[in-house]
């Protein structure tokens, strides 16, 4: 009986290190499929994050179009305002709307070379017109503009007529042009990041309405 003793000892101690090390296992292979489950879990959080983030400030935008709108409407004097999301400017007094014009709103895009780089975007918000530009008359277009269009850069960034007829530029630098026949901008498929092209024939009807100082309302 002395001699068995240690050999029952031996083995339970066995089995029972056996009995661990398939607990050890499964334990392992639930930890393992955890881990798999929160990673892939991951990128659809973050999607979800980005979806809230998105309707947010779809919110917040269309909440300070409204606002904007209602701003428009009470305004008395000759003023444009531009409506980014269904792409027409218009000519209006007050809540007397003058003329309705088709436009062509240039992308938000990143551009410049890096590590100089920056967003542009047509701007929500008030300006007020800054220079009202002759037909013939040289404005310097930006730097970047050449680059975005796979082009050298110029010795000069302005020409005659680049900018076609009647261009308009607001505070902050917002061009509203037509198709001009010369220049970087001659393009009918190209429209500036950050500008609005209007037909010439839209221009040249609003522009003995409009003055240094009139307001433009983005929304």
């Amino acid at each position: 009986m002395r001699v068995r003793r240690p050999a029952r000892i031996m083995a339970v101690l066995l089995v029972t290190f056996l009995l661990l090390d398939g607990a050890l296992l499964v334990l392992r292979e639930r930890y393992r499929e955890e881990t798999v489950r929160l990673r892939a879990g991951i990128p659809r959080l973050e999607q979800q994050r980005a979806e809230a983030a998105k309707a947010a400030a779809a919110e917040k935008s269309a909440v300070m179009g409204e606002i904007m709108r209602r701003q428009v409407q009470s305004e008395g004097a000759i003023h444009l305002a531009v409506n980014t999301d269904s792409a027409f400017v218009a000519l209006d007094r007050g809540g007397a709307r003058l003329r309705t014009m088709p436009a062509r709103i240039g992308p938000e895009r990143r551009v410049g070379t890096a590590p100089d780089t920056v967003r542009v975007s047509v701007p929500r918000g008030i300006r007020a017109i800054e220079r009202l530009l002759g037909d013939d008359e040289a404005w310097p277009l930006p730097s970047w503009l050449w680059a975005d269009r796979g082009m050298a850069p110029p010795v000069e960034r302005g020409g005659p007529g680049w900018t076609g007829p009647a261009a308009i530029v607001t505070t902050g630098g917002t061009l509203f042009y037509a198709l001009p026949v010369s220049g970087p901008l001659a393009d009918s498929s190209y429209v500036m990041p950050g500008a609005i092209r209007l037909t010439a024939d839209d221009l040249s009807a609003i522009r003995e309405n409009l003055s240094v100082g009139t307001k433009v309302y983005f929304y």
